[in-house]
C-alpha cells in the first residue's frame, strides 16, 4: 500500500513538485489541496507594463480535492478543509504566508487583483522594498503613483539607492519618505510592505503566535519530520527564487534522489525599472541597465511558458 502524500497550496514551490507527479503517484497515493492556476508573481510587473499577456500558470492535471485548508492536526496527521478531512503520512506546505493587511493586499496575487491594478488610474504603494519599488516604476508608465516608504530599497548600496530614487522621482512616482497615513485620495492602495505569518499555524500547533515555520537542515517541520514546508511560511527561505529552489528539493526528498540538507544561496533579483532598463541586485553587488532588462524578460517568459 503507497504512503498517503498531500500537496498544501500551489506556491512556485508546490509547482515544483507538481512538474513530477508522474513519478511521485508511482510511489505516493497524492491528494492535491488548492487552485489548479496561480500568477507568477515574478512576472506579473511585466503584464501591467504590457510586456506579457499573462503571468498566470497552471498546475499539472491533478483535480484537487479542495481549495483550502482550515487547520492541521500534526498529531493524527490529518488535514482540514472545506471539503473535509485528509489524512496523510507526508505533507508538503506551500499555502503562503499573507500580506499585513494595509489596504489591497499582494498576497495572495490573483487575477483578479491584477485587473484591479490595470483598471485603476491613481495607486498608492505601501512599502519601499523590491516589490514596492518595481510596482511603483511599472504603475506609473500608466497611471498616478505615490509610494509611502521610509526607506528605498534598503538592503543595497547608498549610491544605488539614491539613483533608484531619483529615478521614481523622474518618472512621475510622488515618493513619500514616512510611514503611510490615509488619504481619502489614495486611489487603489496597494500592500507591498511584506508578508506575515497565517493564523491557522500557530492554531495547529505548527508555530509560536506570529511566528513563521521552523525547519530542520531538510526543510521538515523541527518537531514534526513528516511535514515538509516551501516559500515564505518557512523561517529560513526568502523569496520566490528560495521558493523555486526549496519546491525542487523537496521533490528529490520525496523521490529518494538526495539525502543531503537543503543549502542555502545567495539569491539574485532582477526589478523593472524605467522602459529598457532593471536592476539587478545580487547580495550587494547592483547594475542597472538593458542586460538587466532582457535577462528578466527571457527569464519571466520562459517560466510561464513552461507551465502553460
Amino acid at each position: 500500500m503507497k504512503p498517503k502524500l498531500v500537496l498544501a497550496g500551489l506556491g512556485h514551490g508546490q509547482l515544483e513538485i507538481l512538474d513530477r507527479i508522474e513519478e511521485i503517484c508511482k510511489q505516493y497515493d497524492v491528494r492535491f489541496i488548492g487552485d489548479c492556476q496561480t500568477i507568477y508573481t515574478g512576472a506579473f510587473p511585466q503584464v501591467i507594463a504590457g510586456l506579457m499577456d499573462s503571468a498566470t500558470v497552471r498546475s499539472p492535471q491533478l483535480e484537487p480535492v479542495a481549495k483550502r485548508v482550515l487547520s492541521i492536526d500534526p498529531i493524527q496527521q490529518t488535514v482540514q478543509t472545506e471539503n473535509g478531512m485528509f489524512e496523510y503520512d507526508q505533507l508538503v506546505l506551500a499555502t503562503g504566508a499573507k500580506s499585513r493587511g494595509i489596504g489591497t493586499p499582494l498576497k495572495p496575487m490573483s487575477q483578479a487583483l491584477l485587473d484591479r491594478i490595470e483598471s485603476s488610474s491613481r495607486v498608492t504603494i505601501v512599502g519601499g522594498g523590491k516589490a514596492g519599488v518595481e510596482l511603483a516604476f511599472t504603475c506609473a508608465r500608466t497611471k498616478n503613483v505615490t509610494l509611502y516608504a521610509k526607506e528605498i530599497l534598503p538592503d543595497v548600496s547608498v549610491h544605488t539607492r539614491k539613483h533608484i530614487e531619483r529615478l521614481l522621482v523622474r518618472t512621475g512616482v510622488m515618493v513619500v519618505k514616512q510611514a503611510y497615513h490615509a488619504d481619502a485620495s489614495e486611489g487603489l492602495l496597494l500592500d507591498a510592505t511584506g508578508v506575515v505569518p497565517v493564523e491557522w499555524w500557530a492554531e495547529s500547533g505548527l508555530a509560536k503566535p506570529e511566528r513563521f515555520l521552523e525547519t530542520d537542515e531538510y526543510l521538515r517541520h523541527r518537531q514534526f519530520t513528516n511535514i515538509y514546508v516551501t516559500g515564505d511560511m518557512a523561517s529560513c527561505l526568502n523569496g520566490g527564487v528560495d521558493a523555486v529552489r526549496s519546491g525542487r528539493y523537496v521533490g528529490k526528498r520525496l523521490l529518494k534522489e538526495t539525502s543531503r540538507p537543503f543549502r542555502r544561496r545567495q539569491s539574485m533579483n532582477i526589478l523593472l525599472t524605467t522602459p529598457g532598463h532593471a536592476l539587478l541586485t545580487y547580495g550587494r553587488f547592483t547594475w542597472h541597465g538593458r542586460i538587466s532588462y532582457y535577462m528578466k524578460r527571457w527569464i519571466d517568459s520562459r517560466y510561464v511558458r513552461h507551465y502553460k
